[in-house]
C-alpha cells in the first residue's frame, strides 16, 4: 500500500537534469549530481548505490527543497556502471530503481534493476569527417561489372591455383545455394565479376544519392565470394582488379567528396591463404604445410599438427589467429608495412573490423592506434551485433565503446528496434526509450559515429523483412530460395522502407545504405541477400536522395542535439537543433532546427509536437535556447508541407503512412 501511495511522489529521470547532470556518458574523472525528488516528505534518509563489474560504493545524500541529492566523480577510469537509490522511510527499507525503458524510476521493496552510467576516456575524440557522413555498402563482387575481362581473368587465376569457381555469364542469373562442395554444403564459389573499375564507374551515381563514404566488403583475395577466408592480405583479389585498381578508386572517389572504407578480417585468416596453405596452392611455406619451418606457425593454435587447430566457430577453413603472437601483430597491425597501415597509405580511410567482439581489446587498440598514426582522420568501426558498452564475451566486460579501441560499432540494434516498430511488435513509446537509452549510454563520440543500417550481408534486406514480417532464420535456404514476395507485400514493405529510411537519416549517426536497398531490392538472408545490383519493382532511389541531401545540406541533421518523443502510438518523432553557432561537439557549425515525424499507422494522425518540453534528451541549456530562438513556422523539406509554431507547439495532421522533416525558423 505504501509503494502506490508514493510512487507519483518520489521520481527520478533519468533524461532530466534536474535529477542527472549532467545527462548521458561522462568523461573519466567527470563529476556528476545524481538524485531524485521526494514530493511527499516521507523520505528520512537516503544513499546512492553505485555498482560496476566487481564492486559496490554507496554514498550518503543530501536533502535539500524536498530534492535528494548526491555529488560525485564515478570513475577516473573508462567503465560501464549502474546507480539506484537505497531510501529509508518510517515503513523500512525501499528502493528507487530503473523501471521499464531504464528511464524513469520505480518505487519497489527490494531491490531490482539500476540506472546505468557510462564512463569513457577522457580523451576520447573521433573523426569530425564521419559523423557528417552518409554511407554505401557495396558487396564488390555484386555491385557492377566493368567492360574489360579483369573479372574472368581473375577467375582463371583462381582456377590455376585449383579451386573451383564459376561465372555466372548473365548478371540477372538467381545467386547458387545448393550443396556444392564434398562434404555435401553449399559453398560460395559462384561469382558475377563485378569490379574496382565498375564502382568507380558508378561513382557519380553514389554521388548524386548524397554519399559520403562507400564500405567495401573484403575486397582481398581469397577463394570466395564473400572473401572473409583471407588468401592474402596485400593483394586486391584479381577477380576484382589490382592493387592499382584500388588506389585509383580512393582517388576518384576522393576527388567527388568521398571515401572508401576497407573491411577488415583479423580474427582468423582462410586455411586456403599464403599463411596457412592448407591445399599447398600457394608456393609459400603454410602453417598447415611446412610447421614450425613456417614465418607462421606461430599465429595458429594446433592442438596437434596439422590436422587439429583452433578455428572460428569450428569451420576448419577458418582457422583463428593468436592477436597476441608477436610476428602477426608486426605483420598485420604494428609494423611500418603493415596490412593495417599499408591500405591506408594506398587510399583507404579507414577500417571496418570483422567479428570485433572476437578481438582482445588489446589488440583492438592497437589497431586504433596504429591506424591512427599513419592516418589520423581514419576511422575505426567495429562489427558488433549487442549493445557495444554492455557487451560481454569470453566471461569479460568489453571496453571496446569507451573510448580505447574503437571509434565507433555497427548499429544492429537499432535496427532491430526500428523494424520492431515497423512491423507493429512494438510501438513508438519504445522505439524513442530505446534512442533515447542510446543517447544517454554511449558516448557522444561514438553516438554520433554510429553505424546505423537497416540492413547489411548477414540480415534480410530491409525491403523484405518490412514486407513480409518472416523469421527467415528459422526458414531453411531451400524455402527461403523459392519464397516469392507478393506485389501487394512489396508495396507495404515499400511504404514502410520509407519510414524507416526517414528515421535512420533523422538520428544521429551515419545512415548506412545496403547497396540496392534504395533501388527496391528484396532478399532473405546469406545468399539470397547479396543478389546483383538491380532495379526493383518500387525503387526509393529519389526518397534516399532527398534525405541524403537534407541531411548533408544542414548541419543540425549530423551533429545537432537530439531529442525523442511519441506523441501516439504510431507517431515518433525526433528534434533535432543547432544553437549557438556550435554543435555537439564545441565545433562551428550552422543554427537549425529540424523536426522528423513518422507515423506508421494506415490512417490519418492528428499530434501536437512539443518543441519545449516533449522531447527527451535535450539538456535544459538547449532548451533554453529553443525557447529563445522565436520559432513560428515550420516547412517540410520532403513534401513542402507548413505547420504553424505557437509556444513551441505544433499541431499537425498526418497522412497515413507518412514522414516528414520540418525545418523550423
Amino acid at each position: 500500500m505504501i509503494i502506490s501511495t508514493l510512487k507519483p511522489h518520489i521520481t527520478h529521470d533519468a533524461a532530466s537534469e534536474a535529477d542527472r547532470s549532467p545527462i548521458g556518458a561522462l568523461r573519466a574523472g567527470e563529476s556528476v549530481r545524481l538524485g531524485f525528488s521526494d514530493g511527499a516528505g516521507a523520505v528520512l534518509d537516503a544513499e546512492l548505490v553505485l555498482n560496476g563489474d566487481g564492486f559496490e560504493r554507496r554514498y550518503k545524500m543530501a536533502l535539500s527543497s524536498g530534492h535528494w541529492f548526491c555529488d560525485l566523480v564515478p570513475s577516473e577510469e573508462p567503465a560501464a556502471l549502474w546507480y539506484c537509490f537505497c531510501l529509508q522511510l518510517e515503513e523500512g527499507e525501499f528502493w528507487l530503481c530503473a523501471g521499464d525503458g531504464g528511464r524513469f524510476g520505480q518505487l519497489q521493496s527490494s531491490r531490482g534493476s539500476a540506472f546505468r552510467l557510462t564512463v569513457y576516456a577522457a580523451g576520447f575524440e573521433t573523426p569530425a569527417w564521419f559523423r557528417r557522413c552518409v554511407m554505401y555498402q557495396i558487396f564488390p563482387d555484386r555491385f557492377a561489372r566493368d567492360n574489360s575481362d579483369t573479372a574472368r581473368r581473375g577467375l582463371d587465376y583462381h582456377r590455376s591455383l585449383g579451386r573451383q569457381v564459376k561465372y555466372h555469364e548473365r548478371w540477372d542469373e538467381s545467386v547458387d545455394w545448393q550443396p556444392n562442395s564434398a562434404d555435401g554444403f553449399y559453398f560460395p564459389l559462384d561469382f558475377y565479376g563485378g569490379t574496382l573499375r565498375g564502382i568507380e564507374e558508378q561513382l557519380p551515381y553514389l554521388k548524386r544519392l548524397g554519399v559520403g563514404v562507400i564500405y567495401l566488403n573484403p575486397v582481398f583475395e581469397a577463394c570466395s565470394n564473400h572473401r572473409y577466408g583471407t588468401g592474402d592480405y596485400l593483394k586486391v583479389d584479381p577477380v576484382l582488379g589490382t592493387n592499382e585498381d584500388f588506389e585509383r578508386l580512393c582517388k576518384s572517389a576522393s576527388e567527388l567528396g568521398m571515401r572508401i572504407m576497407l573491411d577488415g578480417v583479423f580474427s582468423h585468416t582462410g586455411a586456403d591463404s599464403v599463411y596457412f596453405n592448407r591445399f599447398s596452392r600457394y608456393n609459400s611455406p603454410g602453417a598447415f604445410n611446412a610447421g614450425q619451418a613456417s614465418p607462421y606457425y606461430s599465429w595458429y593454435d594446433f592442438r596437434r599438427w596439422p590436422d587439429e587447430y583452433r578455428c572460428w566457430w569450428n569451420f576448419p577453413d577458418l582457422p583463428e589467429v593468436d592477436e597476441g603472437d608477436g610476428s602477426w601483430r608486426e605483420f598485420v597491425i604494428s609494423g611500418e608495412d603493415s596490412v593495417v597501415r599499408t591500405w591506408l597509405r594506398r587510399g583507404a580511410a579507414g577500417w571496418r573490423l570483422d567479428v570485433a567482439d572476437e578481438l582482445p581489446d588489446e589488440a583492438l587498440a592497437l589497431i586504433r592506434r596504429s591506424a591512427k598514426a599513419e592516418k589520423p582522420d581514419a576511422v575505426i568501426l567495429g562489427e558488433v551485433w549487442e549493445d557495444a558498452v554492455t557487451k560481454t564475451s569470453y566471461g569479460t566486460r568489453r571496453k571496446y565503446a569507451l573510448g580505447e579501441s574503437l571509434d565507433s560499432v555497427m548499429n544492429y540494434p537499432f535496427r532491430s528496434a526500428l523494424l520492431d516498430f515497423l512491423t507493429f511488435r512494438s510501438d513508438s513509446r519504445a522505439l524513442a526509450d530505446f534512442l533515447l537509452g542510446q543517447r544517454l549510454n554511449y558516448p557522444p563520440p561514438l553516438y554520433f559515429s554510429l553505424m546505423n543500417l537497416i540492413s547489411s550481408h548477414d540480415v534480410e534486406r530491409a525491403r523484405t523483412a518490412l514486407a513480409t514480417r518472416l523469421d527467415a532464420r528459422s526458414m531453411t535456404r531451400e524455402q527461403q530460395a523459392g519464397f516469392i514476395v507478393a506485389p501487394a507485400q512489396d508495396e507495404r514493405g515499400a511504404s514502410m522502407q520509407r519510414l524507416a529510411a526517414a528515421v535512420q537519416f533523422a538520428v544521429p549517426g551515419v545512415p548506412s545504405v545496403y547497396y540496392g536497398d534504395e533501388t527496391g531490392m528484396n532478399g532473405l538472408l546469406d545468399p539470397f541477400d547479396r543478389a546483383p545490383f538491380c532495379q526493383g519493382e518500387r525503387p526509393l532511389t529519389d526518397w534516399y536522395a532527398a534525405l541524403a541531401a537534407a541531411r548533408n545540406g544542414n548541419d543540425a541533421l549530423s551533429v545537432g542535439a537530439a531529442g525523442f518523443s511519441a506523441p501516439d502510438p504510431d507517431v515518433l518523432t525526433v528534434l533535432r537543433a543547432v544553437c549557438g553557432g556550435r554543435d555537439e561537439f564545441g565545433q562551428a557549425a550552422e543554427d537549425g532546427v529540424f523536426l522528423a515525424v513518422i507515423n506508421r499507422s494506415a490512417c490519418e494522425k492528428s499530434i501536437v509536437a512539443d518543441l519545449w518540453a516533449g522531447h527527451a534528451g535535450l539538456s535544459g541549456a538547449q532548451l533554453r535556447q529553443l525557447r529563445d530562438s522565436g520559432l513560428s513556422r515550420a516547412v517540410c523539406l520532403l513534401s513542402g508541407d507548413t505547420a504553424a509554431v505557437s509556444e513551441g507547439l505544433m499541431q499537425l495532421t498526418l497522412p497515413p503512412e507518412s514522414a516528414r522533416l520540418y525545418r523550423i525558423s
